[in-house]
């Protein structure tokens, strides 16, 4: 949808502020009771979830200008989600629709995105990667790890596994591998288009999403597997509803394959892992890889000033997003123990990493992964474990900078240590 197909949401904002905190009833304690790092970082209503429907609106009104302000505003943001979540406990407006429909306008009108988003887009057009390394050096990890041609499984690396994280591919295949199941990777794979699309660039994702469809329906693919919880997020939620398809083969993130294994008992943990350890949600795991619900209705006005949705909307408030599945596998690893932070599930705070933020506002990523550290810190864990190879940098980073003797892992190397 265009900006201007998002009015009369922006109109209904009632300037609740809502969308900064995660909703009342889970606060646990004033510490750890907002949802949103853009305000944490910046303190200025603009940069909320509700703020940016404000700064849409006048933009549609030409109350406004364009100028480096306003792209700072609209692009300092995480587009974690947390807003939405928070504003649909009341509310049924889309704020994370808005901000993504904000950026798409700025692109459209030549003003965005930023330059480093910029640097970006132009490696994953012409290398197929966001980072500028060489198509041919995807694969290194692979090294020993075993492929199946033809397997109706295949692994989507991504391109954070593939170059910056290759210890998360490598370990994913070769837990595949000692449990037995056969897959492939996918030939000459090319970026899942979660970069691109995430900062406005809509075309250009778009071209890439049907690439990427079109290849893998003709591999014959009738299961594809992930440990990236971008890729994951896009194929599972984006795809959908840019395209306008069902997906021809089902989609799964690798904890869900790996719980799925157990819950069939084809997998034994032969090593103890004692420690403990607290569980980050990732966004892209969690509520952003819940399908969008459809829905074909209207906002009609009731009386003055007041609108609602007929047929009342279906919310897409998180929920449905993969949570259980990498609790209930840290669960059955003998020796861990899981305890929780305050922020979890549908209602976890950010890494503070995605859509543009890190490449373009560093020391806003920084800042907010140390948030996140600080909180991880509090439980009491050994550990600090996520499922996202983007988390993993950004959460290192932050342990890093705050001296932390924390350790992180991916889930996927609790598994293989196990096994």
């Amino acid at each position: 949808m265009s900006l201007l197909e998002y009015k009369d949401i922006m109109e209904r904002c009632i300037r609740c502020s809502l969308c900064k905190w995660i909703p009342q009833i889970q606060i646990k304690s004033q510490k750890y009771s907002s949802v949103c790092p853009s305000i944490d970082e910046f303190n200025f209503h603009p940069y909320s979830g509700g703020g940016r429907l404000i700064v849409g609106l006048a933009l549609l009104l030409g109350k406004i200008p364009y100028n480096e302000k306003l792209l700072e505003v609209v692009y300092a943001c995480t587009a974690c989600g947390g807003c939405d979540v928070s504003c649909k406990n009341l509310n049924d407006l889309e704020p994370l629709e808005v901000i993504q429909s904000l950026r798409v306008e700025l692109v459209k009108k030549g003003y965005g995105p930023l330059p480093n988003h910029k640097k970006y887009v132009e490696n994953t057009i012409n290398l197929h990667n966001p980072y500028g390394e060489q198509p041919k050096d995807r694969t290194k990890w692979v090294d020993t790890i075993t492929l199946t041609s033809h397997a109706e499984i295949g692994l989507f690396v991504g391109c954070t596994s593939s170059y910056r994280r290759q210890e998360i591919a490598a370990s994913t295949g070769r837990v595949l591998n000692k449990l037995g199941v056969d897959f492939d990777l996918i030939p000459d794979e090319i970026c899942c288009s979660s970069p691109v699309y995430r900062v406005g660039e809509l075309e250009q994702a778009k071209q890439i999403m049907n690439e990427n469809v079109k290849k893998i329906s003709e591999l014959g693919i009738k299961t594809l597997i992930t440990s990236c919880a971008g890729c994951y997020a896009m194929f599972k939620a984006e795809y959908p509803k840019v395209l306008k398809i069902d997906l021809p083969f089902k989609v799964l993130h690798i904890s869900e394959l790996i719980e799925q294994l157990i819950n069939e008992g084809k997998i034994k943990f032969n090593k103890e892992l004692p420690m403990t350890v607290t569980y980050h949600d990732p966004c892209h795991l969690g509520r952003e890889s819940e399908p969008y619900p459809e829905w074909e209705g209207k906002i009609v006005e009731v009386m003055p000033m007041i609108k609602m949705p007929f047929p009342p909307k279906p919310k897409r408030q998180g929920t449905h997003g993969v949570y259980e599945s990498p609790r209930n596998v840290l669960n059955k690893i003998p020796g861990i123990k899981l305890v929780e932070m305050e922020r979890i599930k549908e209602y976890a705070y950010c890494c503070g990493a995605g859509a543009g933020v890190k490449s373009q506002f560093p020391e806003f990523a920084l800042n907010t992964s140390k948030r996140r550290v600080e909180e991880a810190i509090s439980t009491g864990a050994y550990a600090l474990v996520s499922c996202c190879p983007f988390c993993k940098t950004n959460l290192s980073d932050g342990i890093s900078a705050m001296n932390s003797k924390m350790k992180f892992y991916d889930l996927i190397e609790i598994v293989e240590m196990a096994l």
